[in-house]
C-alpha cells in the first residue's frame, strides 16, 4: 500500500482496531498475487459502526493515509466535509481535492472529499480510483438513489462508516393482515445489499467504561405520552396539527422556559417541532433576561455562524428546529433539552449524541426530555449491538427498554423474535444427515452438496431462511476439517 506519512495523532484503541479492520476490507480485495480484485455484487464491502464523539473523521483519515491509495470520501453535507477535510489535513495528506457544489470547489486530488449530489453527474471524473469511504453510510438507500447508483459503478472496496448502522422502513405485513409495520434495520440486513457485513464495532458502554464519553444525567417527563397523538399516513411521524396541539396541552414549551430558567449549564441546547414553538421559548426566556436565538434551516448562513458562535461563547443558549444534528461538534455542550418526540432511533442517537463528547471541566451532560423519547429507546448508555445468530451477523440493537431494531414501533411487536429462536435451536445442531427438500438438489444430502452451491445459497438466501443457517454451518464444518 505504500509507505504512509506521518501524523501527530496518538490512535485510541478503539480507533486502531477500527482501522485494522477498514484496511483488512481493502486487503480481502487484491488476489494472492497482491493484484486487485474487482468486488463484484458489494461482496468485500463493510462497515464501521463508530458512536458519535468516537472520532470517525480520525479513522476515516488513518484508513486514507495508510491505504494510500487514490481515495474518494463522500459524505453528506458541508459540515461534515469540512470535519473529515480538517482531519486528512491534519494527518498530513497533501494531494487533497474538493468537490462539492456547498464548498464553491470542485477539485480532485489522490483523495477526494466530496458531497454526493456534486459527483453523481460525473462519476467518470473518479475512474480509476481505488477505494470508496462513504461516512454517514446509514443514509445508503440498497434499492435505488445517488449512492447507490454512484457505489454500483465502482468495482472498488467500499467502507462505511456510521454510529447508527440501521434504516428505519414503512411497509405491510404480509402476515398481519396488511396491517403497517415501521421498523429499524440493520443495513446489512437489506435488499439488495450495498454492504455486505459489520467490520468493526464500538460498543457504546465500552466508550462510557473508558472515560471517552461524557456521563449523561437523565430528567424526564412522567406525564408525555405520544401514543396519544395521531401518526402520520407513513407511521413514522405525527401529524402535525395533533402534534402541537398535545405539545401545547401538555405544556412543553412552559417546561423548556422552566428547565432554563433553573439550569446550571454553560450550554444549553433545545430540539423543538416548530418554530412557533421556538419562537415561544426565545420570547418566554427573554421575560427573564436570558437570551436565546433560534436556528432553523431559514437562518441566512452569516446568522446561523454568528448565532453559534454566541453560543460557544456561552452568551446565550440555542433553540433549534431541524438542524444541528449531525456534524455538529462543540464537546462543551452540557445541556440538552428534548422538546419533540421522535419514532426515528437515528434521530434519537443524533440528538442525545451532541451531548457525549467530553471537554475540560465538563462532569456530566444534563439530558432533559420533555417527550417520552428515552422512554421509548432507553438510555444511550445501555445501547449494544448484539449478534443474535452466534456469529453469522443477524445484528441487533438492544438498549435497557430492549430490542430497539427489528421492532413495529407502531405496534411493539418483536418481528425477529421467531428468527432467534430459530436460530437458537439450530445453534449447536448437527448438519449430517440432512436432506434438501428444495430446487435441483432436492433429497441431497447437505454434506454431499457442490461448495459452490453452498457458497451461492448463503449469499442469496434472505436471513429468515433457515437452510442458510445451516448451509452457513455446512462451511464452516468443511473449513474446521481442511485444517485439522
Amino acid at each position: 500500500m505504500g509507505k504512509p506519512k506521518q501524523n501527530t495523532y496518538i490512535l485510541r484503541p478503539y480507533q486502531v482496531a477500527a482501522v485494522e479492520a477498514g484496511l483488512a476490507i481493502i486487503a480481502e480485495s487484491k488476489n494472492k498475487n497482491g493484484t486487485r480484485r474487482k468486488c463484484v455484487n458489494n461482496a468485500n464491502n463493510g462497515i464501521l459502526v463508530l458512536p458519535t464523539a468516537s472520532g470517525k473523521a480520525l479513522v476515516i483519515a488513518e484508513i486514507a493515509r495508510r491505504s494510500n491509495l487514490k481515495t474518494v470520501v463522500l459524505q453528506p453535507t458541508k459540515e461534515i466535509l469540512e470535519q473529515n477535510l480538517t482531519k486528512l489535513k491534519e494527518f498530513g495528506i497533501k494531494d487533497i481535492g474538493v468537490y462539492s457544489a456547498s464548498m464553491n470547489c470542485k477539485t480532485i486530488g489522490k483523495v477526494t472529499v466530496a458531497t454526493i449530489g456534486s459527483i453523481i453527474r460525473h462519476k467518470d471524473l473518479f475512474k480509476g480510483f481505488e477505494l470508496v469511504i462513504v461516512d454517514e453510510c446509514d443514509l445508503v438507500n440498497s434499492k435505488e438513489g445517488q449512492y447507490a447508483e454512484f457505489l454500483e459503478s465502482f468495482l472498488v472496496p467500499v467502507i462505511g462508516t456510521t454510529a447508527t448502522p440501521w434504516r428505519m422502513r414503512y411497509y405491510n405485513d404480509a402476515y398481519g393482515n396488511g396491517l403497517p409495520v415501521v421498523e429499524s434495520r440493520f443495513l446489512t440486513r437489506t435488499k439488495p445489499k450495498i454492504f455486505r457485513r459489520i467490520a468493526h464495532i464500538t460498543q457504546i458502554p465500552d466508550m462510557f467504561a473508558q472515560g471517552f464519553l461524557c456521563p449523561l444525567k437523565y430528567t424526564m417527563s412522567k406525564t408525555y405520552d405520544s401514543s396519544k397523538v395521531k401518526n402520520n399516513s407513513t407511521g413514522q411521524g405525527y401529524v402535525e396539527n395533533d402534534l402541537f396541539e398535545y405539545n401545547e396541552s401538555q405544556g412543553v414549551v412552559s417546561s423548556v422556559i422552566k428547565s432554563i430558567v433553573e439550569s446550571t449549564a454553560k450550554h444549553s441546547l433545545i430540539f423543538t417541532n416548530f418554530r412557533k414553538e421556538s419562537k415561544q421559548v426565545v420570547q418566554g426566556l427573554a421575560e427573564y433576561g436570558i437570551k436565546c436565538k433560534e436556528i432553523s434551516s431559514e437562518l441566512k448562513k452569516h446568522d446561523r455562524e454568528e448565532t453559534l458562535k454566541q453560543f460557544k461563547a456561552g452568551k446565550c443558549c440555542v433553540v433549534n428546529v431541524g438542524v444541528l444534528v449531525a456534524g455538529f461538534d462543540f464537546p462543551a455542550l452540557d445541556e440538552i433539552i428534548l422538546a419533540k418526540p421522535t419514532k426515528s432511533l437515528r434521530l434519537y442517537c443524533q440528538m442525545t449524541g451532541r451531548g457525549l463528547r467530553i471537554a475540560p471541566g465538563k462532569l456530566h451532560c444534563s439530558l432533559i426530555d420533555l417527550c417520552d423519547n428515552v422512554k421509548r429507546f432507553g438510555k444511550i448508555n445501555s445501547f449494544v449491538i448484539e449478534d443474535i445468530s452466534d456469529g453469522h451477523g443477524l445484528w441487533r440493537l438492544n438498549s435497557d427498554k430492549g430490542y430497539l431494531t427489528g421492532v413495529n414501533v407502531l405496534t411493539g411487536k418483536d418481528l425477529e423474535r421467531n428468527l432467534m429462536e430459530r436460530h437458537s435451536l439450530l445453534k449447536d445442531a448437527q448438519t449430517e444427515g440432512l436432506i434438501v427438500s428444495f430446487g435441483r438438489y432436492s433429497g441431497t444430502r447437505v454434506e454431499d452438496l457442490n461448495m459452490n452451491y453452498l457458497q451461492w445459497c448463503v449469499a442469496k438466501f434472505d436471513a429468515k431462511n433457515a437452510w442458510k443457517f445451516i448451509f452457513e454451518g455446512e462451511l464452516k464444518r468443511r473449513s474446521e476439517s481442511k485444517e485439522k
